[in-house]
């Protein structure tokens, strides 16, 4: 009866993926306006100028925003004499309480637009921030898909790590307080009115940092471009995407780390990514690094990175059509489909061993593997994620994840 159950859902799944499809990639998503460079904070300056906004709230964390990279944000906005208001309360997974910290800064500053700095916290974050104390929304009745009807403020996003791509995502990761649970928001509404690639703000990025959001963007990549909801448009950005990770990340985590070329190409593949999974999503990989993050604190790319190559082998082995596509734009050359498959997993198996991003024995715990085998399933089912393959069985999803981490066996 467990297994009927389980296929039933899968087969109900399918259908409301099929169902999605149409719009997912037809849904108007706005792109942002961007600048790129190691001068674009000045010619941001000049954006908002045009715009007639001088009340900006920042949104960033505490830990950046003591960092001299600061600095050049917020020295360009003094330089102008913009009355900024800085609110750098956010928190890696930032949660609701957060949320609501930020929107009540909003509104006491009287502010006009939000400018938000840093990872991929601070983005998600200042995404709901701005929308809520725009509009007026309770942000704990936002999660789930276009509750969000309204723009926000003018709003500016400046990423520092290269990985997330969430200044170009309609979704928002908030965690429950309590529980740490991941909920999402999305909206076409979240998406900022401008962009800020500056490659001076990830000079003084830890090489494991670098070396995870890398793995986050790549994840990103990949996955929007086996996604059932892929468009052309989307898959070049993610071909485009992966060729600049897989020749500037190595480089980001060792001898190029102070290149600002390196830098700038890193941010410009995960931006290429971000825009790629706003059309077309996600899929498992995305749904275990939720889990993994939730139960045990681990960071969202090294999640994706320690993912990444075990769910490529399940591809390959179920589906790998899609996998030998993507193979042939990256120049990985195979006598079959499956050749092929293996090798785009193989790539990417090397690529983790270089930069240094595996996974270690006993990262999780036996007894939590139904519990995470449940919300695995909801946020992939639910969202949803048109995964090109799929578990057979419950008893198959708890072997799969319970080998990736060499844990011993139930038995």
């Amino acid at each position: 009866m467990k297994t009927d159950t389980f296929k039933i859902k899968r087969t109900l799944f399918k259908q409301y993926a099929k169902l999605a499809k149409p719009v997912f990639k037809f849904l108007p998503i706005p792109i942002a306006q961007q600048l790129s460079g190691d001068h674009c904070m000045s010619e941001m300056v000049t954006v908002l100028q045009e715009k007639k906004v001088n009340r900006p709230v920042i949104i960033t964390g505490k830990n950046f925003s003591k960092r001299p990279e600061f600095d050049l944000l917020t020295d360009a906005l003094e330089d102008a004499n913009v009355d900024y208001y800085l609110f750098n309360g956010v928190t890696p997974d930032p949660t609701f309480n957060v949320v609501e910290e930020g929107i009540a800064a909003c509104m006491s500053h009287r502010f006009d637009s939000v400018i938000t700095i840093g990872g991929g916290s601070s983005m998600d974050a200042a995404k709901v921030i701005n929308t809520c104390a725009q509009n007026g929304y309770n942000p704990r009745k936002t999660t789930g898909m276009f509750k969000i009807r309204k723009k926000g403020a003018f709003f500016v996003a400046i990423p520092t790590t290269a990985g997330t791509g969430s200044e170009a995502t309609i979704a928002s990761i908030i965690s429950e307080d309590d529980t740490h649970q991941k909920k999402q928001v999305i909206s076409t509404a979240l998406i900022p009115d401008l962009v800020v690639l500056d490659p001076r703000l990830m000079l003084g990025i830890p090489s494991t940092l670098t070396a995870a959001t890398g793995m986050d963007a790549l994840t990103h990549a990949i996955e929007a471009y086996l996604s059932g909801f892929a468009t052309p448009e989307s898959e070049q950005r993610s071909i485009d995407a992966t060729k600049l990770i897989f020749e500037f990340l190595p480089h980001a985590v060792g001898d190029g780390a102070s290149d600002l070329v390196v830098r700038q190409k890193m941010a410009e593949a995960s931006h290429l990514a971000g825009l790629a999974i706003t059309r077309a999503s996600v899929g498992w990989v995305h749904a275990l690094a939720h889990q993994l993050g939730a139960f045990y604190g681990i960071p969202h790319g090294l999640a994706c990175a320690i993912g990444l190559p075990p769910i490529l082998t399940m591809y390959a082995e179920k589906a790998p059509e899609k996998m030998s596509k993507m193979a042939d734009q990256l120049g990985i050359a195979g006598a079959t489909e499956w050749d092929k498959a293996y090798g785009l997993r193989d790539a990417v198996t090397k690529l983790c061993q270089q930069i240094g991003t595996v996974p270690e024995s006993e990262m999780i715990q036996v007894e939590d593997i139904p519990e995470m085998s449940e919300g695995l399933l909801r946020e992939c089912y639910m969202s949803p994620f048109a995964v090109p393959a799929y578990f057979d069985s419950e008893d198959e999803l708890h072997t799969f994840i319970r080998e990736i981490f060499m844990a011993p066996s139930e038995d």
